[in-house]
């Protein structure tokens, strides 16, 4: 399952610290073709070798903490499952440096091949490395119930957006907007997404869009505590990923803790032109506890 990121404590920013090509060089439909090669790695050779393969040196996973996604993977033999999965959404910012794809993916054992599979979606966070190479840099997912759909990859036109380049010189940090998101008391939302954002929540279908997006956040109880850990952006400045930690009291008096990565994105063309918003979000929760 695409849903694997040490307990560490991470607060300097990780730019990427590479040159900025063109994005023609490469495109957000190209980030796609390279995660159709990571997939049918993981079919042809087992995940773990797959993992190993595509991931960076310096990657990550949430299991359920940060953890060295090398580190963690070597440690581990390969499970005996066949994992699939296809790309139908990807970002490329305009530096060309760093990438976003999500889509399905679909796990069947090895042992018993006519068990059911298991379905959900996978969050992939992509760098260009010093030698031109792509590499997954941050990766997790959630399951899903996939009673409505039949065991094999849902077909979907892929959506490839390539960020436009900002004329002007942006005067505020993807941190800087992290940073008021997380201070909200009431509402963070309402001024971060849009039609393009996307939340992956476990045992629901991506939801997708602003109507949906404040629909869902609108409909749960209780108010999160966000805590960054690890962030990084672009050097274009229009696209940033932060992974950290959440939790929250329901009105029941449960408390919930979790996970998440949040993927920011300015895109000139887009509904916020001069703003930064959430292009995608996924958050897993551990189970609740009394207080």
């Amino acid at each position: 399952m695409r849903r694997f990121v040490r307990a560490v404590c991470i607060t300097s920013i990780c730019t990427a610290m590479m040159t900025s090509p063109s994005a023609a060089d490469f495109t957000a439909r190209d980030l796609a073709i390279e995660e159709a090669k990571f997939a049918a790695h993981s079919v042809n050779n087992g995940m773990r070798a797959a993992f190993l393969e595509f991931f960076a040196d310096q990657s990550w996973l949430l299991r359920p903490d940060l953890v060295d996604a090398k580190t963690w993977l070597f440690a581990r033999p390969d499970p005996p499952i066949v994992l699939d999965w296809k790309s139908q959404r990807t970002i490329l910012s305009a530096s060309g440096d760093l990438g976003f794809s999500t889509g399905p993916w679909i796990r069947r054992s090895k042992a018993n091949p006519n068990a059911p599979a298991a379905h959900g979606q996978f969050f992939s966070v992509w760098q260009k490395q010093k030698n031109g190479k792509w590499k997954v840099l941050i990766d997790h997912g959630i399951s899903h119930d996939a009673t409505v759909t039949p065991d094999a990859l849902p077909t979907k036109p892929l959506v490839g957006l390539g960020l436009a380049p900002m004329k002007l010189k942006p005067v505020v940090l993807a941190f800087d907007a992290e940073n008021d998101f997380v201070n909200r008391a009431q509402q963070p939302y309402i001024d971060c997404v849009t039609n393009r954002t996307v939340l992956l929540r476990d045992g629901l279908f991506p939801i997708e869009g602003k109507t949906a997006v404040m629909a869902y956040v609108n409909s749960q109880d209780g108010a999160w505590v966000w805590t960054p850990k690890l962030q990084g952006a672009s050097s274009a400045n229009d696209f940033a990923y932060v992974v950290g930690n959440v939790a929250g009291k329901t009105q029941k008096g449960e408390t919930r803790t979790g996970h998440y990565i949040r993927v920011w994105m300015r895109d000139a063309s887009g509904e916020a032109p001069t703003r930064w918003t959430i292009a995608a979000e996924v958050l897993t929760l551990e189970l609740p506890a009394k207080l």
